[in-house]
Order: structure tokens, then sequence, then C-alpha cells
């Protein structure tokens, strides 16, 4: 090989090199999308009482949420696992009406959103944020612990359905999966060619979805989401165990179908039912 083409090769794979560094990191931060600071808007905005509540990750990294009493006598208690962007008030349309249906609620925003501790979330910290939530929700004096209800959103559907199906079942009841991806490999390679190829699916959805039965499980997608496709949902669904369910609403886009009454009730409906 002659001095040139070596050269050549040399430059063509470290070009090559420094190409896959860079999809990498754009992959790896594809996910998230935080906001920092104190929320603008609280759930009394919507007329509900609300305490900020601090409780630690397995790791020790502090979160933030707000706990949300029921306005009757609690049912259960709904932990309401957000999408990938903002911080608490973008997220409150979502859950408040759920406090007014005689249901307790915690949010929470995950490391390096809101109040949160300002650490990079990855997607084992985001499983294990959302693994204590959950946990924390039991420990309170107020919730029943045999009585916890999940709804998650968009990337929180994959946090929830790792978190539970990787051990954290004792007590919850049902699980909402509202619009989440089938895995990391697959909606990265959805939103750039290749993309899968430099994401882990570790803490994916597939993983660990059959992990959560006998919990009834409700699916809930639109097919209008343009963010993540509802065919996501539908795989999910096929490789789940029963008890499960799942509706696929037209037009609706990305996490808007908890707007609507109907689909409101539907979750409402779902808790009670699972509580029975």
């Amino acid at each position: 090989m002659g001095a040139r083409v070596k050269k050549f090769v040399i430059v063509f794979l470290s070009v090559f090199a420094v190409i896959c560094v860079l999809l990498m990191f754009f992959a790896q931060n594809l996910f998230y999308y935080p906001e920092r600071g104190e929320s603008r808007y609280t759930p009394k905005d919507f007329g509900l009482l609300y305490e900020n509540v601090t409780f630690a990750s397995i790791d020790g990294t502090k979160l933030h949420g707000w706990f949300i009493p029921s306005l009757g006598e609690a049912k259960g208690t709904v932990v309401h696992v957000h999408g990938n962007a903002g911080k608490l008030e973008d997220h409150l349309s979502s859950i408040y009406w759920i406090a007014k249906q005689d249901y307790n609620v915690l949010t929470f925003d995950y490391r390096g959103y809101g109040l949160s501790d300002d650490k990079k979330p990855t997607p084992k910290a985001l499983m294990e944020d959302t693994k204590s939530a959950i946990a924390y929700a039991k420990s309170r004096i107020d919730v029943d612990p045999n009585k916890i209800l999940i709804l998650a959103q968009s990337i929180g559907g994959n946090n929830a359905i790792a978190a539970v199906g990787s051990g954290q079942k004792s007590g919850v009841r049902a699980i909402v999966v509202d619009s989440t991806f089938f895995s990391y490999k697959t909606i990265a390679s959805d939103k750039f060619f290749a993309g899968g190829l430099f994401v882990s699916d570790e803490y994916s959805a597939s993983r660990f979805v059959k992990n959560i039965a006998p919990i009834p499980t409700l699916f809930i997608h639109g097919t209008g989401d343009e963010i993540i496709s509802y065919e996501h949902s539908e795989k999910l669904y096929a490789l789940a165990l029963h008890p499960k369910r799942l509706i696929i609403v037209p037009h609706a886009r990305h996490i808007s179908i908890l707007q609507n009454k109907i689909y409101q009730n539907e979750v409402l409906k779902f808790f009670d039912e699972s509580l029975k």
C-alpha cells in the first residue's frame, strides 16, 4: 500500500470515527428536552391543593414533585410519569382531572428537569427515578401502598414499563401507557437513518413489557401522532401478556388523547375496575 493510499485510509477512518461519535451523541440526546426552574403554573390554578415533595432516587439524586390529594376519599394513588420535554407545569393538563375524581396524584420531574437535581438524564437514570417515585408514593402515610396506579406518557411510558417490569410491581394495580415507543433503537431509527445503531435497548419497554403481567395494562395512542407512530403501541400490546387493552384513537396527536373527556373516563373506568 502506497503512502498516499495509507494517508487516505487514515483520514477516512478518522473522519468516520468523528462522524460516529457525533451520531452517538445526537442519538443519546435525542430523547431529552428538559426545562429547569420553578413552574409558573401549579395545581392551585386548577382548584387543587398540593404539596411540594422531594425524595431521593436510587443513586441519591434529589427529585422534586407534587403530591395532589384527592378532593374526596381517595380510591387509590396515581403516579404520573411524564414525557421527555418541559417540566411539571407542562403536564398539568394531563392529570388535574384525576384528583377531581377521587384519586391522589403524585407527579414528579426526572433529574435534570424542573427543580430536581441538575444531573444528566439517561435511560437507566430515568428508569430508576421512576422506580423511586413509585416507592415514595407507597411510603406515604396518607397513601394505601396496595392501591398504586400508573399513568405514563411518551418516554414516561417506556420508563414506567421498565421500572415495573424490572421489579417494582408490588402494590401496582394498573398501568396506563399513553403514546410511548417500542424501544430506544426503534424510535432512534425512526428519527434518522441507522440511529438505532448508536443507542442501547437495555432499558427499553420492549425488554420488560412481558414482565408486567398480571398487572392490567392499557395502551392508548393516536393515529395522528407526529412524534411517535401508533405502531409502537401496537407492537408493545402484541408483546404484552394478558390482561391488556389497546385503544387507538383516529387522528389524535401526541399525548393529546387525555384532553378529551371521553378518554379521561376510559382511564378512570380502567382504574376503577382494576381496584375491584
